[in-house]
């Protein structure tokens, strides 16, 4: 393998790896959101002085942020199998 496809390739890895922390980073922090908003809105469904339209906006929020979590599932799972891809690649081309 030459110098400049090893440097690529070792960038690339350096690349994914970045982003996964950042990720991780996220979706910690999606994660402690959305139980907050669930507290919360089960907080609110149990006062009886909640206002109807404050307690749908509350769901609504859930269910975005359950989106987004959603999401940031899905973007942690392509970027672990990007990184197996180019780590495969990187030891085919060590043989």
């Amino acid at each position: 393998m030459t110098q400049d496809t090893e440097s690529i390739l070792r960038k690339s890895l350096n690349e994914v790896d970045r982003i996964m922390k950042r990720q991780i980073v996220c979706f910690g922090v999606l994660f402690c959101a959305m139980v907050g908003l669930i507290v919360w809105l089960g907080y609110m469904c149990e006062n009886p002085a909640t206002d109807m339209r404050r307690m749908i906006l509350l769901a609504v929020i859930v269910l975005l942020f359950g989106m987004v979590y959603v999401a940031m599932a899905h973007a942690m799972v392509q970027s672990k199998t990007t990184l197996k891809i180019l780590k495969a690649i990187e030891l085919l081309s060590r043989r």
